[in-house]
């Protein structure tokens, strides 16, 4: 009874809201909060991060780590055109194909770098 209940909602915003989120889980962390949070929700950029997390097994106790892999990422090479469009290729043989495909696939290409 005496442990607080917090769901946590990241926003969007591209990078700034992805990093943002992860800034928010680091701290936290450090403050002996994470393991708190019941719900975690997000929009847009928001849910970059949360892709990220949820690659991990057990992120909350290696959020260290996934913030490493996030910052490393970043901070890399830019995806080339070719892969960019081999991404979009397999998204086109998908039954339903549309411009969100081709926005979502040049945004994480883009800011995301993956």
């Amino acid at each position: 009874p005496d442990v607080p209940n917090i769901a946590l909602l990241g926003s969007g915003g591209g990078q700034r809201a992805m990093v943002g989120l992860l800034g928010s889980l680091v701290e936290l962390d450090k403050a002996g909060l994470l393991d708190c949070i019941l719900y975690l929700s997000g929009v847009s950029g928001s849910t970059w991060c949360m892709a990220s997390l949820y690659k991990e097994p057990d992120w909350s106790t290696k959020l260290e780590t996934v913030k490493n892999k996030i910052i490393k990422r970043l901070n890399g090479p830019a995806v080339s055109f070719t892969e960019t469009f081999e991404k979009l290729k397999k998204y086109h043989k998908k039954d339903f194909f549309s411009l969100t495909d081709v926005w979502a696939v040049l945004a994480v290409t883009e800011y995301v770098k993956e």
